[in-house]
């Protein structure tokens, strides 16, 4: 799938089927979605080039602070850990 293809819509859509198909909340959703290295580099992607991707990200950063997957990195954010999981 292309950067392009995948809208801010979808992630959503994705975080809500994975909740109701394994019955989790939606940081284990996160954790199951983020397990899969071509999410992540299409995360990667939207959270530096799209405004609100980047805003939820940040948030992610505001509430959890080194426990975020998150962490910034010159200008750019990224996942902390190399596995997208929360450290």
């Amino acid at each position: 799938m292309a950067t392009e293809d995948f809208r801010n819509s979808d992630f959503i859509l994705l975080v809500k089927r994975t909740r109701e198909k394994f019955g989790v909340s939606i940081e284990e959703a996160h954790d199951l979605i983020f397990a899969d290295e071509d999410v992540r580099r299409l995360v990667s992607s939207r959270i530096n080039r799209e405004s609100e991707c980047r805003n939820m990200a940040w948030q992610d950063i505001r509430r959890n602070g080194e426990g975020s997957r998150f962490c910034q990195e010159d200008n750019r954010i990224r996942f902390r850990r190399p596995d997208g999981q929360r450290p």
